[in-house]
Protein backbone atom coordinates (compact mmCIF):
# COMPACT_ATOMS: atom_id res chain seq x y z
CA UNK A 1 0.00 0.00 0.00
CA UNK A 2 3.03 2.15 0.30
CA UNK A 3 4.57 1.95 -3.10
CA UNK A 4 1.10 2.08 -4.73
CA UNK A 5 -0.06 5.61 -2.33
CA UNK A 6 2.60 7.10 -4.37
CA UNK A 7 2.00 5.93 -7.65
CA UNK A 8 -1.90 6.58 -7.61
CA UNK A 9 -4.12 9.31 -6.69
CA UNK A 10 -5.34 8.94 -2.92
CA UNK A 11 -8.88 9.00 -3.72
CA UNK A 12 -8.47 5.55 -5.62
CA UNK A 13 -7.00 3.73 -2.44
CA UNK A 14 -9.78 5.40 -0.17
CA UNK A 15 -12.55 4.26 -2.77
CA UNK A 16 -10.57 0.26 -2.85
CA UNK A 17 -10.52 0.85 1.23
CA UNK A 18 -14.15 1.64 1.55
CA UNK A 19 -15.29 -1.13 -1.07
CA UNK A 20 -12.98 -3.68 1.51
CA UNK A 21 -15.61 -1.61 4.30
CA UNK A 22 -18.17 -2.55 1.69
CA UNK A 23 -17.80 -6.20 1.28
CA UNK A 24 -16.76 -6.67 5.14
CA UNK A 25 -19.74 -5.17 6.64
CA UNK A 26 -22.28 -7.24 4.04
CA UNK A 27 -20.30 -10.41 4.82
CA UNK A 28 -20.21 -10.01 8.95
CA UNK A 29 -24.05 -8.84 8.25
CA UNK A 30 -24.59 -12.57 6.83
CA UNK A 31 -22.13 -14.03 8.77
CA UNK A 32 -23.78 -17.57 9.23
CA UNK A 33 -22.86 -18.65 5.22
CA UNK A 34 -19.20 -20.27 5.49
CA UNK A 35 -18.37 -18.22 1.89
CA UNK A 36 -19.16 -15.01 4.34
CA UNK A 37 -16.61 -15.59 7.24
CA UNK A 38 -13.89 -15.74 3.95
CA UNK A 39 -15.14 -12.59 1.97
CA UNK A 40 -15.29 -11.27 5.72
CA UNK A 41 -11.99 -11.28 6.16
CA UNK A 42 -11.12 -10.41 3.01
CA UNK A 43 -12.93 -7.18 3.11
CA UNK A 44 -12.18 -5.95 6.69
CA UNK A 45 -8.37 -7.08 5.71
CA UNK A 46 -7.78 -5.07 2.64
CA UNK A 47 -9.82 -1.86 4.83
CA UNK A 48 -7.25 -2.44 7.68
CA UNK A 49 -4.49 -2.80 5.45
CA UNK A 50 -5.10 0.26 4.07
CA UNK A 51 -6.34 2.20 6.91
CA UNK A 52 -2.87 2.99 8.52
CA UNK A 53 -0.84 4.13 5.14
CA UNK A 54 -3.80 6.16 4.08
CA UNK A 55 -4.27 8.24 7.12
CA UNK A 56 -0.39 8.57 7.27
CA UNK A 57 0.30 9.81 3.90
CA UNK A 58 -2.79 11.56 3.47
CA UNK A 59 -2.66 14.43 5.79
CA UNK A 60 0.85 15.60 4.55
CA UNK A 61 -0.03 15.73 0.83
CA UNK A 62 -2.99 17.09 1.42
CA UNK A 63 -2.88 19.75 4.36
CA UNK A 64 1.08 20.37 4.22
CA UNK A 65 2.99 19.71 7.61
CA UNK A 66 2.42 23.16 9.54
CA UNK A 67 -0.55 21.49 11.24
CA UNK A 68 0.01 18.48 10.99
CA UNK A 69 -0.73 17.61 14.65
CA UNK A 70 -3.03 19.64 15.26
CA UNK A 71 -5.47 17.77 12.41
CA UNK A 72 -3.95 14.51 13.42
CA UNK A 73 -5.07 14.92 16.83
CA UNK A 74 -8.29 16.07 15.43
CA UNK A 75 -8.73 13.10 13.19
CA UNK A 76 -7.68 10.84 16.21
CA UNK A 77 -10.47 12.22 18.66
CA UNK A 78 -13.49 11.77 15.79
CA UNK A 79 -11.63 7.86 15.69
CA UNK A 80 -12.12 7.44 19.44
CA UNK A 81 -16.00 8.99 19.38
CA UNK A 82 -16.83 6.84 16.20
CA UNK A 83 -15.26 3.64 18.60
CA UNK A 84 -17.33 4.30 21.41
CA UNK A 85 -20.04 5.03 19.49
CA UNK A 86 -20.38 2.55 16.77
CA UNK A 87 -20.49 -0.57 19.45
CA UNK A 88 -23.65 1.45 21.34
CA UNK A 89 -25.35 1.92 18.14
CA UNK A 90 -25.32 -1.78 17.06
CA UNK A 91 -25.92 -2.87 20.65
CA UNK A 92 -29.56 -0.84 20.25
CA UNK A 93 -30.37 -2.22 17.27
CA UNK A 94 -30.12 -5.44 18.59
CA UNK A 95 -31.95 -4.78 22.44
CA UNK A 96 -34.73 -3.06 19.88
CA UNK A 97 -34.72 -5.65 17.04
CA UNK A 98 -33.31 -8.73 18.23
CA UNK A 99 -30.53 -8.98 15.77
CA UNK A 100 -27.30 -6.44 15.08
CA UNK A 101 -28.26 -7.06 11.07
CA UNK A 102 -30.28 -4.28 10.85
CA UNK A 103 -27.52 -2.60 12.41
CA UNK A 104 -25.26 -3.36 9.84
CA UNK A 105 -27.22 -2.37 7.27
CA UNK A 106 -27.25 0.63 8.40
CA UNK A 107 -23.30 1.10 8.84
CA UNK A 108 -23.46 -0.61 4.88
CA UNK A 109 -25.34 2.17 3.78
CA UNK A 110 -23.17 4.75 5.20
CA UNK A 111 -20.01 2.85 4.09
CA UNK A 112 -21.53 3.50 0.61
CA UNK A 113 -22.16 6.76 1.02
CA UNK A 114 -18.68 7.58 1.86
CA UNK A 115 -17.87 5.63 -1.21
CA UNK A 116 -19.55 7.81 -3.33
CA UNK A 117 -18.94 11.05 -1.45
CA UNK A 118 -14.63 9.87 -2.06
CA UNK A 119 -15.37 9.76 -5.66
CA UNK A 120 -16.40 13.70 -5.90
CA UNK A 121 -13.47 14.62 -3.46
CA UNK A 122 -10.85 16.34 -4.76
CA UNK A 123 -7.35 17.76 -3.02
CA UNK A 124 -7.36 20.69 -0.91
CA UNK A 125 -3.74 21.82 -1.98
CA UNK A 126 -4.46 22.22 -5.16
CA UNK A 127 -7.63 24.46 -4.99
Amino acid sequence: MGITAYRVPLKYLFMVMMVGQIIGIASIANFGVPLFLVLTIIGFGISSGCFGTLSAVSLPRFFGRSYLGSISGFQMMILVIASAIGPSFLAIFKNKLGSYQPGLYGCLILAILILILTFFTRNPRKS
